[in-house]
């Protein structure tokens, strides 16, 4: 029997659950029953998550000897065979926590520090988890018919097949071109006039077309103070009237803004899609706010279906890690991916290079300099 003393420290590992019995659960499958939690903590969202997104619980758990043996969690009879004995001082700070937190909408299991997702899984599942991509888009990549082929390869090899395969799968959906009237859809706050601003300079300056706009309120208010001074700017005229609005033509191209709609009211989707089609706008972008959660992203691409929209523009794409969470949302959405912005330069970092961009955004850095690298060199 090992000596107590000549064992490794303790390995350490991260939860984020949405509540104690979640805690427990995922502790005594995937940590086993000798674990021990070591904190709890409310935590919520970065930047703009916290706005969108339900707090959740972090729970530091540890697995291997420690000195420490009176703050943490066993295995034990009393809550039965498929959950976890928890310490009298731990229990409380969990169901303390649990109990501020309300509902939440998802839950998502992130373990960092050591390699275990499942003790079943591949290296390349555990080394892909740790570096923070999301689980939907590991359940698919573990769907592909090639994956098993794929687990068997070099890391480098391996990461270049999962980059082949994404790219095989978005095919050539991010070449797309805008018809001569445009409009733009999303909810309020996603940075849909930004963008709109964005398409417009590039139009002035790089495409050497004079546009106009058109906004409409559709029975909401649509204020036009900081995008009126931008068209005065750059010189495209803003127009509140259809009427006085001239025809969209090769050399000047109509772009339409409508007002912030409603992620919870389906019915303002589908009157502004019955509004763009008594005035023949047929190109319609969906504008998504990259940074928010991905159960309102999923719920923005289902709402423009309503409104009839045709292609998809990512803002706020600077501010994510990586962009793990956007393919399942690209892959399984009928939207034609438009383009990308960053920050909020209005005069700049517009990307029609879509596919280019996640991809860049899909690998975090650490992984490149493992073996990425080698085969960019070849």
């Amino acid at each position: 029997m090992q000596d107590k003393e000549t064992t490794q420290a303790p390995k350490k590992y991260r939860l984020v659950v949405r509540s104690a019995e979640e805690a427990v659960r995922l502790i005594r499958e995937k940590l086993g029953d000798q674990a021990r939690v070591t904190s709890v903590r409310q935590v919520g969202g970065e930047g703009l998550k916290r706005f969108i997104s339900s707090p959740k619980l972090e729970v530091i758990a540890e697995v291997g000897e420690s000195n420490d043996q009176g703050n943490g969690i066993s295995a034990g009879n009393e809550m039965g065979n498929d959950s976890v004995k928890m310490d009298e001082t731990i229990a409380p700070q969990i169901k303390d926590d649990q109990a501020s937190l309300g509902k939440t909408e998802i839950s998502q299991e992130k373990i960092v520090d050591n390699e275990i997702l499942d003790d079943g899984e591949t290296d390349i599942v555990k080394l892909l988890a740790r570096s923070g991509f999301d689980l939907p888009l590991l359940a698919r990549l573990k769907s592909w018919v090639e994956w098993k082929d794929i687990c068997e390869l070099p890391l480098a090899d391996a990461l270049r097949a999962i980059t082949q395969g994404l790219t095989d799968r978005m095919g050539k959906r991010a070449e797309t071109s805008l018809n001569d009237s445009v409009a733009l859809l999303g909810s309020p706050g996603v940075g849909k006039t930004t963008t709109l601003c964005k398409l417009l300079a590039h139009e002035v300056f790089i495409n050497k077309r004079v546009p106009n706009v058109l906004k409409i309120e559709n029975g909401m208010p649509n204020p036009d103070d900081a995008l009126r001074i931008f068209c005065e700017v750059i010189g495209v005229t803003l127009f509140r009237e259809v009427d006085k609005c001239p025809p969209a033509s090769n050399q000047s191209p109509l772009f339409v803004d409508v007002p912030g709609l409603s992620i919870s009211n389906a019915e303002e989707w589908e009157n502004a899609g019955e509004v763009l089609d008594k005035k023949n706008i047929s190109s319609r972008i969906l504008v998504l706010n990259g940074a928010y959660d991905s159960q309102i992203l999923s719920k923005s691409l289902n709402l423009a279906n309503h409104a009839k929209a045709n292609y998809l523009a990512i803002t706020h794409f600077d501010e994510l890690s990586n962009s793990t969470k956007l393919w399942p949302l690209l892959l399984d959405s009928n939207l034609l991916p438009f383009c990308i912005c960053n920050g909020q330069n209005v005069t700049g970092d517009v990307s029609r290079g879509v596919l280019n961009q996640l991809i860049a955004r899909t690998f975090p850095q650490e992984l490149y300099s493992k073996g990425l690298y080698s085969f960019q060199r070849a």
